[in-house]
Parts: structure tokens; sequence; C-alpha cells
């Protein structure tokens, strides 16, 4: 028995939306700039992401201005479908101005690799509700490793537990992440940090992906915490954006403080550039 012409006619969005889906490029999924997500990389696939922080902060006593960048280096491997690996290395530039009684005002300038970050992220559960949505839920766990190098490093090698949440929904994107690290080690590195973090991203263009599309750019806001079982709690809210295409993004996001108790120096903003590139 043939088709009639409203049979066939009512078949063409059905096959258009199809060969949309087909046809066109898949993109990067980026997650958020200073939060993490709950995705991890194919098997065998890898990410390589480079990011650079810029801040400056009002001292208190002898310390007046710190001026600090932090350059970062994160490889990633998705061992298996659900699991990957991180291996971050950071590399930290501070120049301090300090004031004396007896010497003065002058100016410190220290450079060195800070501590390595070795993580492991196993995707536990995901549910794939509709086309378009997903929610998934993973668990993290690694090391602090201890570089040796200069007064950035610490004495210990520290435990680090958490889980990050997402959830995405057509153009937007929620994450949550808590992550907790057992500091071991003495002096200013003897404090445990927890670390909690929520952000959400929206796709701002393009509003619907047509064949031929291989880019978006998105909006993310971010509220970013830290506490220290000194007492120490900073937290900042961190709007950004990304520009990302099938392998690349690029990233920028400013971190402004809402909430700041620490024992030292303010933070009055920082910067953060990043890039990620994935094969």
């Amino acid at each position: 028995m043939s088709e009639g012409p409203k049979q066939r006619h009512a078949l063409l969005p059905l096959l258009f939306s199809i060969a949309v889906l087909a046809l066109a490029p898949t993109i990067t999924r980026a997650g958020p700039i200073n939060t993490d997500v709950a995705l991890t990389p194919p098997k065998g696939g890898s990410i390589f992401r480079l990011q650079y922080v810029y801040s400056e902060s009002s001292g208190r006593g002898d310390v007046r201005h710190v001026n600090a960048s932090v350059s970062r280096g994160t490889y990633v491997y998705g061992l298996k479908e659900n699991l990957s690996f991180f291996l971050t290395v950071p590399y930290v530039d501070r120049q301090t101005d300090v004031v004396k009684p007896q010497l003065g005002r002058f100016e410190m300038s220290t450079s060195g690799l800070a501590d390595l970050t070795f993580l492991a992220k196993y995707r536990f559960w995901q549910d794939d509700r509709r086309p378009g949505e997903t929610l998934r839920w993973a668990a993290i766990g690694g090391l602090n490793l201890r570089s040796g190098d200069s007064e950035f490093t610490s004495d210990s090698y520290d435990p680090i537990i958490g889980t990050v949440f997402t959830w995405q929904r057509d153009r937007g994107w929620l994450d949550a992440d808590l992550i907790y690290q057992f500091n071991t080690g003495r002096g200013e590195f003897r404090h445990d940090v927890l670390r909690y973090d929520v952000a959400y991203s929206y796709r701002v263009a393009p509003v619907l992906f047509e064949p031929g599309n291989a880019w978006e750019l998105d909006a993310v806001a971010e509220l970013n915490g830290r506490y220290m079982t000194d007492g120490s709690h900073e937290v900042f809210l961190s709007p950004g954006i990304q520009f990302i295409t099938t392998r690349w993004i690029f990233e920028t996001s400013l971190q402004l403080p809402v909430i700041q108790d620490v024992n030292g120096p303010e933070t009055e903003y920082r910067l953060v550039i990043g890039f990620r590139f994935q094969w």
C-alpha cells in the first residue's frame, strides 16, 4: 500500500531533523570555566587545557600590595567512556610590595613551580532523559603532589576527594562540585581546603544548530567558594564567556569577591584566560 501525499508531507520535518543532526559537526562540550563538570572525554580521547590567572590583592601590615599570575597546564586522558585522568602543573609568578619600618618600602619577586595535582574522575550515573537533556554524576579522587620547588610548594602529599553533578537541557547547563583536600603538611599548608562551585552556562548563539554550524558562543555565570579549616572563607562571583568549536575553546572570566574573610591579603579581582584543545 503506497503512502498518500499527506503521509509523505508529515515525514518531511522528521527527515529534515535527522539530516541536521547527522550533518552538523559535533561541538566540543566546554563545561564552565572555574567549576568542574561531570563529563569525561571519549575512550582514548585527550584534552589539553592552558589557563592563565592574574590577580591583584590588597595587603595588611607589612604587605601593601600583591600581584600574582598563575599559569596552569592540564592534560586529560579518557581511559574509558566514564573514567578519565587529569594532571595539572601550575607555575606561579608573584610581586609583593612590602613596607618595613627599618628598611622602608621595597618589592619582592618570587616565582616557581607550585604543587602538581593528579585526579581521577569516574562517572557513575547518567540519565539521558530525551534528546537535548542529560543528567550526570561523577566522583573525583586523587592527590596533591609537592613539587619541592620554591615557597609555593607544600611539604606533603595530600588526598583529594569530591563529587560533581551536571544537568544539561537544550541551551542551558548547570554544573556543581564539592571537593575536599586533606592537607597533611605544616605551616601555611597545614589547613584542609573545601572547594564548592556552582555554574550556569547558556548558549547565546546559534539559537538552533543548522548544517555547517561549527561554533557556538556561551555565556557563563559562576559562584566559586573556598573554605579552609583555619576559618578563612572566600566566595567569588565569576561571569565569563566561551567561544567553542569542534576542537578548541577560548574562554575568559572575571572573578569578583562577594565574601572575603582571610588571614592575609584580600583579593581585589582575578582575570582568567583559558584555551582548550581536544583530540
